[in-house]
């Protein structure tokens, strides 16, 4: 059985997303400098699963959740060990999504148009990229990329066809390219440093129906606007501190724009940049983060109809979470999780309505200390009437069938 940690949290503000203490639970898989960590439901049995991105031992570690009919919320099972998928190469990145697979012909064998659930990935130092189903051999196998490096990717339909398309980000030669669409490369040159451009993000930034891009490079925000099918042009840029890392993109004040919240590393701050509509952006409000924050994830976790975010703090071995105060954000909690937190999911996994958290831990695993990944879940209680709470939600400890 998994060790399950009840760990302590802080109350800064004392909001009620977490009014009281969350189970955090111990992964701990063979997973080698995890740097990267997606959840979804990757075999359709109803249950959100894990998928972790282990940098030095060339590895995609699958964790299906094992769910449980049984035992009341929040109360984790064990799971199994993951399913191990090589690579050539390092992975840098995960992302996920239903697929389309086009018809195909194979000598008397004819296979329709169909979708499929499929994980994706890009390598760093041989760049290429691969996607896979749960199901496939677990030897996988690269499609080269024309790139120096893969440094991120994400998942969205760019060109408008209805189908998931991927985009990679080169920080070294400076480009983000769609190696699954039929879209022109990015140039990144004229407005970025090599080495200095982290992470990538999608979202309808002009509410016209197009995904456009935003990259985080050195101290500014990149905005690429997507003009008709796939066709990218720079639109702007806002400088915002020293070395921008991740950007979680939602609507924070429900004025039917997408905003961007943003960490920065090297500054140690938080900032929410506010759509000011028609490409103008403004820093609306920034919160000093003293964890090195790395990343960074919007979900509502007090279930007020507002969009909260969780950051990982990496040197601060903790994640803390931002509570939407509707046009601000104020913090609320700070999580104690283990050994350099790099990268965080989200994803439902007791089943229960409500959003729970998972944590790629860089210093954890084989090569670290303590767990390689926790999950930790979101103790609010499963009913509209809180004071009607599950049995294992009494003191926060496993009891009965759930121990």
């Amino acid at each position: 059985m998994k060790r399950i940690a009840v760990l302590g949290l802080l109350a800064v503000l004392g909001l009620g997303a977490f009014a009281q203490v969350p189970l955090v639970q111990d992964l701990n898989w063979d997973c080698v400098r995890p740097v990267y960590i997606i959840a979804g439901d990757f075999n359709a049995d109803g249950w959100d699963d894990l998928a972790v991105a282990c940098h030095s031992c060339n590895t995609i570690l699958v964790g299906l959740n094992p769910g449980s009919a049984t035992c009341p919320v929040p109360c984790p099972v064990a799971w199994s060990a993951p399913k191990a998928f090589t690579l050539p190469d390092s992975p840098v990145a995960l992302a996920w999504g239903l697929v389309f697979v086009p018809y195909e012909k194979k000598g008397a064998c004819e296979y329709k148009d169909f979708y499929e659930i499929r994980i994706f990935t890009a390598t760093q130092y041989m760049p290429g990229w691969t996607s896979f189903k749960v199901a496939d051999p677990t030897g996988l196998k690269l499609a080269t990329l024309p790139t120096v490096t893969a440094t991120h990717i994400t998942l969205a339909d760019f060109n408008g066809d209805g189908i998931l398309d991927l985009a990679v980000l080169d920080s070294l030669g400076l480009k983000v390219y769609f190696p699954t669409a039929k879209i022109d490369p990015i140039d990144l040159s004229p407005f970025a440093q090599v080495c200095h451009v982290a992470f990538i993000a999608p979202g309808d930034l002009d509410r016209d129906g197009d995904v456009d891009l935003v990259v985080a490079s050195n101290n500014s925000l990149l905005f690429f606007e997507n003009e008709c099918l796939g066709k990218f042009k720079f639109k702007t840029s806002i400088v915002l501190g020293h070395m921008l890392r991740g950007i979680a993109v939602a609507d924070f004040d429900d004025d039917g724009k997408a905003d961007l919240g943003v960490v920065d590393p090297a500054f140690s701050a938080f900032t929410y940049v506010h759509n000011d509509g028609c490409w103008r952006f403004s820093v609306a409000q920034r919160i000093k983060l003293d964890g090195e924050p790395v990343f960074i994830v919007p979900a509502d976790f007090n279930r007020d109809g507002k969009v909260d975010l969780a950051v990982a703090e990496y040197s601060g071995d903790r994640v803390t979470l931002l509570v939407n105060l509707g046009g601000k954000f104020g913090v609320e909690r700070l999580i104690p999780v283990g050994k350099d937190p790099i990268s965080l999911a989200v994803g439902d996994f007791d089943r229960n309505g409500i959003p729970d958290l998972a944590v790629a831990l860089f210093g954890g695993g084989p090569a670290g200390t303590g767990p390689a990944v926790q999950i930790i879940y979101n103790p609010m209680c499963a009913t509209d009437d809180c004071t009607k709470k599950a049995p294992c939600c009494e003191t926060g400890t496993p009891t009965g069938p759930c121990k």
